[in-house]
């Protein structure tokens, strides 16, 4: 082998990886098993036994629909981008309110018989007691995303559909539903499935987002890091800089509850108390915020942070921010 034909190789080698042909999304299997010894002790499911959804009558389905007008109207659009996305890959995009009934659907023709077959539409109550282990019964049960490959439903007739699910929260923390792609053709998704699933978080963080940005309409939204699961890191502020919201990510990285959210806390005060280096680097972006949110106009951001300019000289100098 010539130089030449060696540099070559090298270059291949760094740019393309060896395959994997079996990469799936790193999943909770502990949740999977967890609903299966629902399904058989708590639930007493017989998983050969057949399965017809209830569905929901016209005058139900809109109460229904009418308590999740706003994660329908902020999911909407963002549903018909993910379909525009995965349509080509064999899926279908589903969304569910916190009780998982079918809200919405974005499918293809090709798959309307299968929908009609297991009864994917609207109105239809897919939660896991009645169904068994599937993508947005389960996710809204355990309030976490959810991979189900083939034969990993509870129940047989649900063998051949693979299921990827993301809890969508509202501008409280709280479950909002459930954003599912369904692929009825099984394992067809499988080497792709990282993808799929990292590009189904993501969707269900901007819907998210939408409602917590709708809801705090007005206020200074800050990020307190980058998202890392399926949901996003921001807190909302008044101008006092007391924290008046935050998302069911930053609540769980702050150990907000309801009630302590109400009393507005302080957001640096909070931060400057704790000792972990999450909480040293969430402070670091919720200063660039605000800086950011400011334009750099130092005076303004610390106004808005409820603190003193020297204070915030201070805290910009330790964070080494110019």
């Amino acid at each position: 082998m010539n130089g030449n034909q060696s540099r070559a190789r090298i270059a291949e080698d760094d740019i393309l990886p060896h395959p994997v042909h079996e990469r799936t999304p790193a999943t909770s299997d502990t949740c999977i098993q967890q609903s299966w010894e629902r399904c058989a002790s708590a639930y007493n499911l017989d998983p050969s036994q057949g399965w017809i959804a209830d569905v929901l009558s016209g005058a139900e389905f809109r109460q229904v629909s009418g308590r999740s007008s706003l994660l329908l109207k902020s999911a909407m659009g963002e549903m018909r981008r993910l379909f525009e996305l995965v349509q080509g890959m064999g899926l279908m995009v589903l969304l569910a309110d916190p009780d998982a009934t079918i809200l919405a659907r974005c499918v293809d023709e090709t798959h309307l018989s299968v929908c009609r077959r297991l009864h994917l539409r609207k109105g239809a109550i897919w939660h896991e007691s009645a169904a068994g282990t599937n993508g947005v019964g389960t996710c809204v049960k355990e309030k976490c995303p959810i991979f189900l490959g083939q034969g990993e439903h509870w129940r047989f007739c649900f063998s051949l559909l693979a299921s990827y699910a993301v809890p969508v929260f509202d501008a409280q923390g709280h479950v909002a539903g459930a954003l599912n792609l369904a692929a009825p053709s099984g394992n067809s998704t499988r080497p792709y499935a990282a993808l799929v699933m990292d590009t189904l978080l993501q969707s269900g963080r901007r819907i998210e987002e939408h409602l917590f940005r709708e809801h705090y309409a007005g206020q200074k939204i800050l990020t307190l890091g980058p998202a890392e699961g399926c949901s996003s890191l921001l807190v909302a502020l008044n101008g006092d800089g007391d924290v008046t919201g935050a998302t069911h990510a930053a609540r769980l990285m702050m150990g907000w509850t309801d009630d302590m959210i109400k009393d507005h806390p302080n957001l640096l005060t909070e931060l400057e108390s704790g000792s972990e280096i999450s909480l040293q680097k969430a402070e670091e972006s919720v200063v660039r915020s605000a800086l950011a949110a400011s334009h750099g106009n130092v005076a303004a951001t610390a106004r808005s942070l409820g603190i003193s300019r020297a204070t915030l000289y201070r805290k910009m100098k330790g964070l080494h921010i110019q």
